[in-house]
Order: structure tokens, then C-alpha cells, then sequence
């Protein structure tokens, strides 16, 4: 079913207000983080998510859910490391969950997305840098809306502090990690 008319808010036509549900096979989340001078990627495999369009856009919100377990960085030693009681407790805590809290303009298409990051139970404030990037119809019949966000957090506020101090006096594994998210999400009709 198609979406109802985009919004406008200076000149740029936001998504239809509904329910757009994140697509999976479009959408990616990604982090980077340090080891020693270097940066190592990584990302999550398995998430659910969508984002619930109100008539007035601040007031919409989106939630996602994130299989710990399903961490990947291309070196399996390294991937069932952060699966481990060291950094994730994939076992124990089999989810990671972000549920928006505020939602504010900074420009035409950029917003900033505050809400609560819940890793391993513990659960902290972040914000998030947020770009709409447009919606189209795709080949399959459906509408999407594609978005781009990003935000820092210091892992050692969600009790990931494991790391060993190398000869030259600095740290194996950095404190900061950068999430950056693609997110394409497909239009629900209601």
C-alpha cells in the first residue's frame, strides 16, 4: 500500500507519516573502533527495528533491537572476544536496544536523535547525528525512506572496560566507539 503524502518542512518532503520498518537487507550497523594506532570495523548482522513517522515530525520515534551475538569483524577470535564477558556477554545479555527519546531539527534534512542505548542492561542517554537522505519507490512495489545517523560512545559507560596496556604505555583497544548507521525502512501500511 502506498504511503500517504510526505510532509514538508523547509522544501524537503519527509517521510509519510506511518510506520516504516527497518529493512534488513538495506540497512547496516556498523562501529569503529581502535586497536592500538589502527581502526577496525565491524558490524551487526541480525536487528529489527522502525521508526514511527508523526503528522508533526518531532514528534516521531524509532526503536532497534540488536542480536549481541551477531557481531562480526572478519577475524573469528576476535568476534567471539566481544561476544565474551570481557566486552558484550552475548549469552547473558542477548540484546542490544536504542528507543528514541527526542527528536530535533538542525536543518533541512539533519536532525539530532536523542534516546537510550541499552547494552548488557545498563542503560545511557546518546544522541544521534542524523540525516534524512530521501524516499523512493522501490522495483519491489514498496515505498522507502533512507536515513543516515552516527554518535560516539565510550564503551567503559556501559561496563566495557576490559584492555591491556602495551610497552609504549597506550592502551590495546580504544575507549571510543564510533556507530554509524544506513538505514533503509520500507513503509507499513496500518
Amino acid at each position: 500500500m502506498a504511503a500517504q503524502a510526505a510532509i514538508d518542512i523547509q522544501a524537503v518532503a519527509l517521510p509519510a507519516p506511518g510506520t516504516w520498518e527497518i529493512d534488513p537487507s538495506h540497512t547496516t550497523v556498523e562501529f569503529v573502533a581502535r586497536h592500538l594506532l589502527t581502526k577496525v570495523r565491524g558490524r551487526f548482522t541480525s536487528f529489527s527495528g522502525a521508526i514511527e513517522v508523526a503528522e508533526n515530525p518531532e514528534d516521531s520515534s524509532a526503536s532497534v533491537a540488536i542480536e549481541a551475538a551477531s557481531i562480526e569483524t572478519h577475524t573469528q577470535q576476535r568476534d567471539d572476544h566481544l561476544r565474551s564477558g570481557d566486552f558484550l556477554e552475548a549469552e547473558r545479555f542477548p540484546k542490544l536496544t536504542f528507543r528514541s527519546t527526542a527528536l530535533r531539527p538542525t536543518g533541512p534534512s539533519t536532525f539530532e536523535l536523542d534516546g537510550d542505548l541499552t547494552i548488557k542492561d545498563v542503560t545511557r542517554a546518546v544522541t544521534l547525528d542524523t540525516e534524512f537522505l530521501g524516499t523512493h519507490d522501490s522495483p519491489f512495489g514498496t515505498q522507502t525512506a533512507s536515513f543516515s545517523a552516527k554518535t560516539e560512545i565510550d564503551r567503559g559507560d556501559w561496563d566495557m572496560t576490559w584492555n591491556v596496556v602495551i610497552e609504549t604505555g597506550g592502551l590495546l583497544v580504544g575507549k571510543k566507539v564510533q556507530i554509524e548507521l544506513e538505514i533503509e525502512a520500507v513503509y507499513k501500511a496500518e
